[in-house]
């Protein structure tokens, strides 16, 4: 009979079909593996073994007691968030062994209660403490070893005038700056899952990025349409941990305390808040966001209260229903 480490790889392979991103695929190999670690155990395995799970079980070693056991062991140290995704990993992984390979007749995963899940909600910050960190990052510290003034400036643009993610940021390419003498100039972002989303720029901050760009042909050099849009003084590409020192900057010299667990993202929380705000249109937010599901855009309905109100109050119906209590 086949082992699981043999089936896991073959349904790993199905799903690369479509194309995850490469933290996807580590994080579904990571639960893949801690989860048959501890299957290994419930059944028996040397500590060799258990160390090498998948390749020492076998789809009967899946059994409802067996992996219900396992991840609530796993729960023991695991955040909820965590719990959700092992579980998602392996509800997949064995409903693709019931489905496609007839190894199962049933999925164990569905006697695994997932923990709830809280609902989502977006940190902006306000538009006093954005201006604040837009006025900082306008300075580089006067600690840094090479300050560019002009790249954080464009960096900070990026973040605030167009709502990107980190990783958006650092894989943009000179050539997605999208130029037309009669159009507004656009900006082509690969985001989540590769796909591909248009965000207009305003003036301003093509303005912003240009000063940019000149400043990088005299700092680094020649560039070409492929390289990177944004690059240290020293020509390397940036890591995440070097775009939030940058952002961690602008905090810290704004005197504004960022958002628990946001920093560069409460700045895109705060790009689509105020749009929310001024058009209290939420399927055009979703698409210059890339949000593939409209729920997650609504929920920045709830934090832009103000834009909201104001849409609901222009609301023509009003006055029909004025002149109606006034007959």
């Amino acid at each position: 009979m086949t082992n699981l480490a043999e089936l896991s790889s073959e349904w790993l392979d199905w799903k690369n079909t479509s194309k995850p991103s490469p933290a996807t695929l580590r994080a579904r190999m990571a639960d893949l593996s801690v989860i048959a670690g501890l299957l290994a155990v419930r059944t028996g395995k040397t500590a060799a073994e258990t160390t090498q799970g998948l390749g020492f079980l076998e789809a009967s070693d899946l059994t409802e007691e067996n992996v219900t056991r396992a991840f609530a062991e796993y729960a023991k140290a695991h955040a909820p968030a965590s719990i959700r995704r092992c579980r998602s990993t392996w509800s997949g992984f064995c409903r693709w062994l019931v489905v496609h390979r007839k190894a199962l007749e049933a999925n164990p995963l569905e006697y695994v209660e997932p923990p709830a899940a809280k609902r989502w909600r977006p940190k902006p910050i306000s538009e006093e403490d954005l201006a604040r960190v837009i006025r900082a990052a306008q300075t580089p510290s006067s600690r840094a070893r090479k300050p560019w003034a002009e790249l954080e400036q464009a960096m900070c643009a990026l973040f605030v005038g167009a709502g990107l993610r980190i990783s958006e940021v650092m894989t943009l390419r000179v050539g997605d700056i999208r130029r037309s003498p009669t159009e507004i100039t656009k900006l082509s972002v690969t985001g989540k899952g590769g796909v591909t989303r248009t965000v207009p720029l305003p003036p301003e901050m093509v303005a912003v990025v240009d000063r940019y760009l000149a400043s990088r042909l005299e700092t680094v050099g020649e560039f070409r349409p492929t390289d990177r849009l944004l690059v240290r003084a020293d020509g390397r590409a940036f890591t995440p941990k070097a775009v939030d020192y940058m952002v961690s900057g602008w905090f810290r010299r704004a005197g504004v305390a960022p958002p628990k667990g946001a920093l560069a993202h409460s700045l895109r929380h705060t790009y689509a808040t105020l749009l929310v705000e001024q058009s209290g249109s939420v399927p055009e937010v979703q698409r210059l966001l890339g949000h593939a599901n409209l729920q997650t855009t609504q929920a920045y309905i709830d934090v832009a209260a103000r834009g909201i109100e104001e849409t609901a109050m222009a609301n023509p119906t009003r006055k029909l229903l004025g002149d109606t209590i006034r007959q």
